[in-house]
């Protein structure tokens, strides 16, 4: 039986349950592992014992995202464990990745910023939730360090939680309030639809007399909108990826690991079909299935009905790097997971990974990290 990772998580269904579930089986595929979701409505201290014990597994990753998820690190005893979105401080000096909240907050203002808008506007999350708050407060200090206005939608502190038709009828009056040609922040496509919805309610266009960008992409909420709504696309497949490839590392004490966002998806309500297409998401699932195959950059481009100009051109601006850049970094994420976690002969490993040569690999490492292979796995082997 191979060894095996669990991916613990109380949501199976989601499109972010499922891309992190991709990352973490794409690095155990690396090393002849198995990912194995284990999906609960809550879990107990001893339903996990139950669990640890039926699958011996060499690791796992806790998906801590909801509140109801409590498995604090002594609970899995000798067995590596690595969190995702676990609450602050509550991971010992185990790994816990967080998305990068200043990161996302530039992405979303850089998105409305390019319709040139008169005003900004955020809105967070009916709930009381930190990271709510904290995607609010970051795209605010932006909008302010420009010198623009940025106006906020807060919720009623009240002891009982605000109803929602109070809570929809509240955030219309406030939208109606908006100045004209005003860009909004929502912190979640949930919220965005909110949005949308009391935008009509107050006679309010969007794109017209107001922009709008999400997070998270879930093109089922983003793309059943009307009009569809521009959201930030999380990295969510990396995530889970990175994740497992932290199992058996340690950070310091509390120490957070953050993760940026892949690329905004512009849809109907930032104006327009937009330069950021939805087809750019396909051709990085694309690169990280087929990178370590041999996928070439022009093989990519040729996939797709562009001049392979205008593809590169379109998908850098989106990802932040070129197509040839983001394929040689799935390669070399392989990689590192073959010098640090197997005994794959390092003169082997360029085969693995896609390249031609044990001299191009070596020469990438050297250039990224300012040492070869064999000291970069000298320094990393676990």
């Amino acid at each position: 039986m191979n060894p095996k990772v669990l991916y613990l998580s109380r949501d199976g269904q989601s499109p972010s349950h499922l891309a992190k579930l991709a990352g973490i089986r794409r690095y155990c595929s690396t090393l002849g592992w198995e990912a194995e979701p284990v999906i609960r409505p809550e879990f107990t201290g001893g339903e996990l014992a139950d669990i640890l014990g039926r699958h011996c597994p060499v690791g796992c990753v806790v998906d801590g995202v909801s509140r109801r998820v409590r498995l604090p690190p002594r609970l899995f005893g000798k067995i590596p464990v690595s969190y995702i979105g676990y609450p602050r401080g509550r991971t010992g000096n185990r790994p816990n990745f967080h998305f990068d909240t200043a990161e996302i907050a530039k992405t979303a203002f850089r998105e409305l910023s390019a319709g040139m808008p008169e005003c900004y506007a955020a809105v967070g999350q009916p709930q009381n939730l930190p990271w709510s708050r904290q995607r609010v407060a970051a795209f605010r200090a932006i909008v302010h360090a420009v010198g623009a206005e940025c106006h906020t939608f807060q919720r009623r502190m009240r002891p009982i939680a605000e109803k929602r038709e109070a809570f929809a009828k509240r955030l219309a009056a406030w939208i109606a309030g908006l100045p004209e040609h005003c860009a909004v922040f929502a912190v979640s496509d949930s919220v965005a639809v909110l949005v949308e919805r009391a935008a009509r309610a107050a006679m309010r266009n969007i794109p017209r007399s107001l922009t709008l960008v999400s997070v998270d992409n879930f093109a089922e909420i983003c793309e059943s909108a009307d009009p569809p709504i521009s959201s930030i696309q999380l990295d969510f497949e990396r995530m889970g990826f990175l994740a497992a490839a932290a199992l058996g590392k340690t950070v310091p004490h509390g120490g957070i690991i953050l993760v940026g966002p892949l690329l905004a998806v512009r849809r109907h309500s930032t104006g327009g079909h937009g330069r950021h297409e939805p087809w750019i998401l396909e051709a990085v699932e694309m690169i990280r299935r087929e990178a370590c195959d041999g996928l070439s950059a022009a093989d990519l481009a040729a996939r797709f009905p562009f001049t392979r100009r205008l593809f590169d051109m379109r998908f850098r601006e989106a990802v932040g790097r070129s197509p040839l850049d983001e394929i040689l970094h799935v390669r070399l994420e392989k990689a590192q997971v073959l010098l640090s976690g197997t005994d794959t002969p390092v003169m082997a490993v360029p085969d693995f990974c896609g390249f031609s040569s044990y001299r191009a690999l070596d020469n990438l490492f050297r250039t990224r990290y300012g040492i070869g292979m064999l000291e970069w796995r000298r320094r990393n082997s676990r």
